[in-house]
Formats: C-alpha cells, structure tokens, sequence
C-alpha cells in the first residue's frame, strides 16, 4: 500500500469527473452565470487557499499565461453561451486536442502515426456534438467559443511550467484570480445573492468545492504526471458524462447525432489508450 500511486490519466479522469457534476447541477440555479461563474471560482480559491505555497510556484511569465487562460476559459463559456448554443460553446475547447497534438508534432519534429486516427475521431466526435447546436448559434458567440479551444491548451500545458511543487496552490490561485475579474471586470447582478434559496447555496458550494475545486485540482495533479495531449483526450470524458448525469437523473436525453459523436470520441480515447500501451510495450522490451 505504501508504493500505491494513482496515475495522471487517472487523476485526470476524476477531475473530469467532477467537472461533469456541472451539467446537472447548474440546472438547479437559475440566476445571472457571471454571478455562478464568479462564486464559485472564489469558494473553489478559498477551499484550496490552505494548500497556497508562493515559494513551491514557479512564478514567472508561464505563471502569467496559465492565469490568464484559466480564467480566459471559464468566462469564456459564460460568454459563449450567452450568444450560441450550449453545445458549440461547452464542445469548442476540446478542439484543444488538435492544437496540443500539432504543438507536439511541431516541437518534437515527428508525427507518432498511431496518435492521427485518435485525434481524427476525436475531432470528428466533437464536430458532431457541435453540429446539433448550430440553429442556435452566432457568429460572435462562435468566436469566443473558438478561444476557450486556446485557453485550454495553453492552461494544459501551463500547468508544467508554473505549477512546481505546489499544484494545489495553483488551483487556488487561478480561482481567487477568476473570481476578482469576473467581479470586477465584468459585474454580474449582485442583487440575485439575496433571493438564494437554501438548496441553492448548497448547489453553489458544490459547485465551488467538489465541481471546481476538486476538478481542476485533480486534473492539474494529473497533468502534472502526464503529457498535457494526453490529459486533453481524457478530460473528454465530461463531455460525455455530463450529458449521462442529466440523461439518468433529469430524464433529458441526447439525440442520436449526440450518441454517434460520443460513441465515435469514446472510439478514439480507446485507440489513444492502446497507442499508449504499445509505446510502453516497446520501451520496456528496449
């Protein structure tokens, strides 16, 4: 037990876990989504501020970058939804997968041939979730969706390069940091605070504690033992459990468009998994 570790894909797959507790959560609060975005972005900094080590970050441009990209993410698709369909403005960031994947290519100068069918699928998948939102969407509303692909690749892999010793700390800090400039740069209705039921405060601290807090604290742990295109292809994995948590508990089912993309993208995770045991395979017979 004492040589017991949980691995990063692991890690990173509870945090997707817990990011997928949005979905059916949310339907519960009907106020402005700045003021959901900004509360619990501050109640997640606040429950992990304990963990706060400045001396174990590695602050720095990098620390910069991947403050800015958290928080660039989570307005983003506030924003988004407010101006196209939900399923373009939550499915456009994992067009990350792509970036990710064509930043390796492009750093370590090689195309590793048993990643390209994965992404391919994968990206066919998402495009397919995206197709069943387009009646309702905008040109401006795509557009920033479009970002939220940027800010979650650059957050990825800014986890690397920040976080040192200290990932929790980072978690709390990009949380505090999202929560003042949604407050101050962008003020939602204050005044819906004070008509919160008691079954809405407690969603909000979910949401703030164990749907954010623990989420991106346990994907960036996991990012942290991992490479950040592996951990995009399975943080995919909330896009497909949310919409089971609200299929089994809300009794709102996705259309058969929705299936297909999730059956295509749960497809590609899986020739991802095998592509990653065969490289270990040789290594280990090396």
């Amino acid at each position: 037990m004492k040589n017991f570790k949980i691995s990063g894909g692991m890690l990173v797959f509870l945090g997707a876990l817990f990011w997928s507790l949005n979905a059916p959560l949310i339907k519960f609060i009907e106020v402005d989504a700045l003021l959901v975005c900004g509360f619990r972005s501050v109640i997640a900094g606040l429950f992990l501020l304990p963990f706060f080590r400045p001396k174990k970050l590695n602050f720095g441009p990098w620390m910069l970058i991947y403050l800015i990209s958290y928080c660039g993410l989570c307005v983003g698709i506030v924003l988004a939804l407010r101006q196209t369909s939900a399923a373009i403005a939550v499915g456009m960031q994992y067009a990350s997968v792509v970036w990710l994947f064509l930043v390796s290519v492009i750093t370590t100068k090689k195309v590793e041939k048993s990643r390209v069918l994965p992404v391919i699928l994968i990206t066919v998948g998402v495009v397919l979730f995206m197709l069943t939102g387009l009646d309702g969407s905008s040109t401006t509303g795509n557009l920033i969706a479009f970002t939220e692909s940027i800010c979650f690749a650059f957050m990825t892999v800014g986890v690397k390069k920040c976080a040192g010793d200290n990932v929790l700390g980072l978690t709390a800090l990009a949380n505090l940091f999202t929560g003042f400039f949604v407050f101050v740069f962008l003020p939602p209705q204050f005044t819906d605070v004070l008509d919160f039921t008691g079954q809405e405060w407690i969603i909000m601290i979910i949401l703030g504690t164990v749907q954010v807090g623990l989420g991106y604290a346990l994907y960036n742990m996991g990012v942290a033992r991992t490479t950040p295109q592996k951990a995009s292809i399975i943080a995919l994995w909330e896009m497909i459990l949310g919409p089971t948590w609200v299929a089994i508990f809300l009794h709102e089912y996705p259309s058969l468009l929705v299936l297909t993309g999730f059956t295509i993208i749960i497809l590609g995770i899986f020739l991802d998994s095998k592509a990653d045991s065969k490289t270990k395979n040789q290594i280990e017979t090396t």
